[in-house]
């Protein structure tokens, strides 16, 4: 499982970055536990350097990984940051989560 986010989001939040080894608890839409899950690996790079193996992870296929994360994830990013009068480029760093499921156990 991954996750992906803009590092200029936490700048601007003044939060900060995601920290490896951090666990979440995974709740249904009644607030059921459904899965705890660790955050394992946490990086920053640039758009146009996501790999194919991360854009699977994060978009859940590997039929065109890549193709499909950057159409998804360019049209978020893109537009909030023409929200806030900034430009995207293919430079625009990206948050990547990399995360394992812990409970329940995954056979």
């Amino acid at each position: 499982m991954a996750i992906s986010g803009l590092y200029i989001w936490y700048k601007e939040a003044n939060v900060a970055l995601p920290m490896k080894g951090t666990k979440l608890i995974v709740t249904d839409f009644n607030g059921k536990a459904r899965a705890i899950i660790e955050r394992k690996k946490v990086d920053t790079i640039p758009f146009n350097m996501i790999s194919t193996a991360y854009a699977a992870l994060d978009m859940g296929t590997n039929i065109q990984p890549l193709e499909k994360w950057k159409k998804a994830h360019w049209e978020i990013f893109a537009n909030s940051l023409e929200q806030n009068g900034q430009k995207a480029t293919d430079e625009i760093l990206v948050v990547c989560e990399w995360f394992e499921t812990i409970w329940p156990k995954q056979d």
